[in-house]
């Protein structure tokens, strides 16, 4: 009885952990290219640490390896940001604002090229709010204001989209509240029946930087010196 030869086990491939790195870079790239939630961002977290791990593997006598060094700062660099987009808000302080280094809203639709959002008012109603960086108050729809039993206490001389100035009733809002950023006792404009979305205004986002994407809106808070 003959026996067949024992197989020839195949030669390992080497992997090379700087051609790893850099697809392991490209997805967290393209992962930040479309992120619109923390989730998003906790995954291109991810990938950076993963291309962080990979490039500090890579040996002194590769043909690469000077290269690799260079990017490790900067893959670390992209990799804060990602987790500083990526970390839940705190729980709302009982009292005072709240103002975390990054927030952002999905983006529901867009009027006319203007990104229309949801933000909470008073801790109960959620409102869809046009994002218009122009207004530098907060304008909420008339049957909403009725519905949140809004008392107006003045009335206000606003600009209005055609750019006629038109007399609007103010009223005190509790508190209005987006992803993590809460700003209490605001004083709002109520918008006349015929607007029946309202506006975020810079009242509101006053000490962040804004960024308008494709499907979201970023809010980042600028560095205090």
């Amino acid at each position: 009885m003959t026996t067949s030869p024992a197989p020839v086990p195949s030669p390992a491939l080497k992997t090379d952990p700087y051609q790893e790195a850099i697809g392991a870079a490209t997805g967290a790239v393209n992962i930040s290219q479309t992120a619109v939630g923390r989730e998003d961002w906790r995954l291109a977290a991810s990938r950076w640490e993963r291309a962080i791990q990979l490039l500090q593997t890579v040996p002194k006598d590769h043909p690469q390896y000077a290269v690799a060094q260079h990017k490790i700062p900067q893959y670390q660099q992209l990799l804060a940001d990602a987790k500083l987009r990526g970390t839940p808000p705190p729980p709302p302080p009982a009292a005072g604002d709240a103002t975390p280094p990054f927030f952002a809203a999905p983006i529901k639709w867009k009027a006319g090229g203007i990104p229309i959002i949801d933000v909470r008012f008073d801790g109960k109603r959620t409102i869809e709010m046009a994002v218009d960086t122009g207004a530098s108050g907060t304008l909420i729809p008339y049957q909403d204001a009725r519905m949140l039993n809004l008392q107006p206490v003045a009335t206000k001389p606003v600009a209005i989209a055609d750019g006629s100035i038109v007399g609007l009733p103010i009223a005190p809002v509790k508190s209005i509240e987006l992803d993590g950023r809460i700003k209490r006792n605001m004083v709002v404009a109520i918008a006349p029946p015929s607007m029946p979305i309202g506006l975020l205004g810079h009242d509101f986002y006053d000490g962040y930087d804004i960024t308008i994407k494709e499907r979201v809106v970023e809010f980042r808070r600028r560095d205090r010196t």
